[in-house]
């Protein structure tokens, strides 16, 4: 009897063997991902007296979920900012109304001048930071509390302020009026150093900071002012392309002739009006929101553009021709 069950469970083996020869002979091997293999089958369990057989659990592969990180978009980043610029242009040009928001808010006021400029002189409560180092300086700058830039005329204010809110700071504001309309006032100055305090980085995109650092950290000596009105038609005779920053109806009522009306708030919206391989000379009304227009063409890459910080006043003022339409 037991010799009978050998035979018929040998004999089923064998048949198994066959059945399964055949079916590897019509199934493809490739368990490429995606594919799935086919089941194995167990035909005989182990005979009594042996020991079972040891089940190794493999354990799952490791899956690597690669989440989509969406490209940094500078021109949005910028767009976002100098489309959006109030009225007013964040500043604070007179003397008295700065000084009454200073104590109203407690702000914390940052001459952008050289530290050499700093020590001959600066409104008290100042702190040094400047402004070739004030995006590689945001530890210092706080996000939560009223914030003034000034310099010597206001012309760097304007490059900070706008530096500052492209970053990221909408409570910054400058003092265009700066060191001159201080001191000329009769007001209180002070050569003790304040510093700044440590308040930490704030959650801006790195990004847009480092390309707005790239831009302020590299300003030249002069700080890409293109001169006065005499160096602002030698340029334009050889060629400068001339951008009226002012708003449409400012210069419906006359610009420099040749001049091209972008205003400021438009820029982004406009590159390929501007030029790269030529001279820009960029003018407002006064001088003040072509600051504010340097540091959004600088981070945009038109490292050809300059200030006329004595701007339509100043050529008006000179007598120079100008034209409308």
């Amino acid at each position: 009897m037991h010799m009978l069950r050998r035979i018929s469970v040998i004999g089923l083996l064998l048949a198994f063997g066959l059945i399964a020869a055949a079916c590897g002979d019509s199934e493809s091997t490739d368990t490429t991902e995606g594919t799935t293999p086919p089941l194995e089958t167990t035909t005989t369990a182990p005979a009594a007296t042996e020991a079972p057989a040891e089940t190794t659990t493999a354990a799952p592969e490791e899956t690597t979920t690669t989440e989509a990180v969406d490209e940094f978009d500078l021109v949005a980043a910028v767009y976002e900012y100098e489309s959006t610029i109030p009225e007013g242009w964040m500043n604070v040009g007179d003397v008295v109304a700065f000084k009454d928001a200073v104590e109203a808010s407690d702000a914390l006021v940052i001459d952008v001048r050289q530290p050499e400029e700093y020590a001959e002189g600066h409104i008290p409560g100042a702190v040094n930071i400047p402004l070739r180092e004030l995006a590689a300086s945001v530890d210092k700058i706080p996000t939560d509390r009223q914030v003034f830039v000034y310099c010597k005329s206001g012309y760097r204010a304007g490059l900070a302020v706008s530096s500052l809110r492209m970053m990221g700071y909408d409570n910054a504001l400058s003092f265009s009026g700066s060191w001159l309309a201080w001191t000329e006032a009769g007001e209180e100055v002070s050569t003790d150093v304040a510093e700044a305090a440590v308040v930490g980085a704030p959650d801006f995109h790195p990004e847009l900071v480092a390309a707005v650092d790239g831009y302020l950290s590299t300003l030249p000596e002069g700080w890409l002012t293109a001169g006065d009105v005499e160096a602002v038609k030698t340029a334009a005779d050889a060629g400068a392309f001339l951008l009226d920053v002012r708003t449409p109806g400012e210069y419906a009522e006359g610009y420099i002739l040749d001049a091209t009306n972008i205003e400021l708030r438009t820029i982004t919206e406009n590159m390929d009006m501007i030029p790269t391989d030529t001279a820009v000379v960029v003018y407002c009304k006064s001088g003040f929101r072509a600051s504010l227009a340097m540091p959004v063409l600088g981070v945009l890459g038109f490292d050809n553009a300059k200030a006329f910080t004595g701007s339509y006043a100043a050529w008006v003022d000179a007598g120079e021709a100008v034209t409308t339409g």
